[in-house]
């Protein structure tokens, strides 16, 4: 992790300028749709959701979806996504776990994309993640490798 703190809030705007991201969020989705049957009764939390890309993408599939992240920036660009494209079965959460922020309700499934590397101390937040995860569901985490950066 860069010793150097990044500012979401101020990225937000342009986050989804770079198609990198878009593809990234599709080969997501198709990597879990080949190893999880994605039902309209599943309710998914998408940890770390920043601007939507995964969630929205999910959301045609499943009953409802939860964004869950620390930057208000990046949930203001998802709320106008959801407004703009008259979702009614997706909401957001500003939650902030350096604050000592807890995660709330119980998923299907539980997703996140390029958060871990962010986070300082992973353990914690694993034990939350297993508390909000329905007996018998999943968690599916794509992340960046330590060792060189790869996926």
């Amino acid at each position: 992790m860069s010793a150097e703190k990044r500012d979401f809030d101020k990225e937000a705007a342009k986050w989804d300028e770079n198609p990198a991201r878009s593809k990234l969020a599709d080969d997501i989705v198709r990597a879990i749709s080949e190893q999880i049957d994605l039902t309209d009764d599943m309710d998914i939390m998408d940890f770390g959701c920043g601007t939507g890309l995964l969630a929205l993408r999910l959301q045609p599939i499943v009953r409802s979806v939860t964004g869950v992240d620390s930057s208000k920036g990046m949930l203001d660009i998802f709320n106008e996504k959801i407004a703009k494209q008259k979702v009614d079965n997706v909401s957001t959460v500003l939650v902030d776990l350096d604050k000592g922020d807890p995660l709330r309700g119980n998923y299907d499934l539980v997703v996140s994309n390029m958060t871990l590397h962010h986070i300082k101390e992973i353990g914690p937040l694993l034990a939350q993640l297993y508390e909000v995860i329905a007996p018998g569901s999943y968690l599916c985490i794509s992340d960046l490798d330590l060792d060189g950066g790869q996926f």
